[in-house]
């Protein structure tokens, strides 16, 4: 049967998304060092995202998209569609800019942003938006909407709800249950039914999809879930033998596909299991020699429109890559390899840096919470 499908772009104008959001601060005082080596936020980066999240999150205008009409009440305004999230371009954009606003605020409570976080989850959270996103995700499953990109994005908000002991994250977490509730359901249903992995770095990708999955199962002590996760993940990936990690990223890809392999796949094997699977599926990553090839950053002169996807592959390896050396043997690298692994993580920071909170929408609309898991993410 054919199809019709409306692709929507709504936007006030084109100088609106083009100001610049606010004054942008140093790269340097966004981090602070850690002992090994490796950046964290600073109190001045925790502001610094907290202002490019909250913005977002408000602006309903430009939005992007794709939304079966079978009456002429179907073409409504984003904020009337999903009244908790409608801000930053695109659903999934939303989602996990709400994810970065939950962790700035559960890590860095003292930001002066604070209260204006907490009003906008206030909102977001209430209990009757979150039915309304119910209902139209409800209403959509024959487009599998926003899955698994997106709504593995809403288990990860979940899963940082469920790991804070605070009143209002309680509340929150409750308010969102009947949505996490129903992607759960579906989770566990469809996942046995797919063939076929997606192996790429975009919003299909299957690893991406089943690691943030895995994580709020375990979080929330869903064993049903959890075993679908991990039976989908070694039937996809639990044979691969190597990944040519130097031909990323592919097409458009704004992830880099292999490792969100490797940082799903820490997750499903046994220590000593994955040290095997990955010197098998990634072994330039264990040599001098390698690692300069398969971790280069090709720096281009452009980053807006898909351009700047190459910023958004870059920040993700650098999350993949701390979540690797969270889950490896503390001596499993020789220092000089680890060393390198790092000072690859910070000149593909400083190169993803370069293109946000310059006022560019393209770019702040999801670049700002991609910053924050990178850092933060892995914790």
């Amino acid at each position: 049967m054919r199809k019709l499908f409306c692709f929507v772009l709504l936007a006030a104008t084109l100088n609106l998304a083009a100001q610049p959001l606010h004054t942008p601060t140093a790269t340097k005082d966004l981090t602070l060092t850690l002992p090994d080596g490796r950046l964290t936020l600073s109190d001045a980066g925790a502001s610094y995202f907290a202002n490019l999240s909250l913005s977002c999150t408000d602006s309903a205008y430009p939005h992007f998209y794709m939304e079966r009409l079978k009456k002429s009440q179907d073409l409504q305004p984003p904020e009337k569609l999903w009244p908790s999230f409608y801000g930053c371009y695109d659903w999934h954009s939303g989602v996990h800019n709400h994810w970065a606003l939950v962790k700035l605020l559960k890590t860095y409570p003292k930001i002066k942003e604070a209260a204006a976080i907490k009003d906008k989850l206030e909102n977001s959270f209430n209990a009757d938006n979150i039915l309304q996103e119910l209902k139209y995700m409800q209403s959509h499953q024959e487009d599998d909407f926003e899955f698994p990109y997106g709504t593995s994005w809403l288990l990860k908000v979940a899963q940082e709800l469920n790991e804070w002991n605070d009143p209002l994250a309680k509340k929150w977490l409750k308010n969102l249950q009947p949505l996490t509730d129903f992607l759960v359901e579906k989770y566990i249903k469809q996942w046995p039914t797919i063939d076929d992995a997606t192996y790429t770095g975009d919003h299909y990708s299957s690893a991406f999809g089943l690691s943030f999955a895995l994580d709020y199962a375990r979080s929330v002590k869903n064993t049903a879930l959890e075993t679908v996760c991990l039976d989908a993940s070694k039937k996809f990936f639990g044979s691969i033998t190597t990944f040519p990690l130097v031909k990323e990223p592919f097409g458009y890809d704004f992830m880099s596909a292999g490792l969100l392999i490797a940082d799903l796949m820490r997750k499903v094997l046994p220590q000593a299991d994955y040290v095997v699977w990955l010197r098998s599926f990634a072994p330039d990553l264990f040599t001098m020699d390698g690692i300069p090839t398969v971790l280069a950053v090709k720096h281009l002169a452009v980053h807006d429109g898909y351009a700047s996807h190459w910023d958004g592959f870059h920040l993700n390896r650098i999350w993949c890559l701390n979540g690797i050396l969270k889950s490896l043997p503390p001596n499993e690298l020789n220092p000089a390899i680890k060393k390198s692994w790092i000072d690859a993580q910070k000149e593909m920071w400083d190169y993803a840096q370069q293109s946000i909170g310059k006022g560019n929408y393209d770019v702040d609309h999801w670049l700002s919470s991609f910053s924050v898991f990178a850092l933060e993410g892995y914790k």
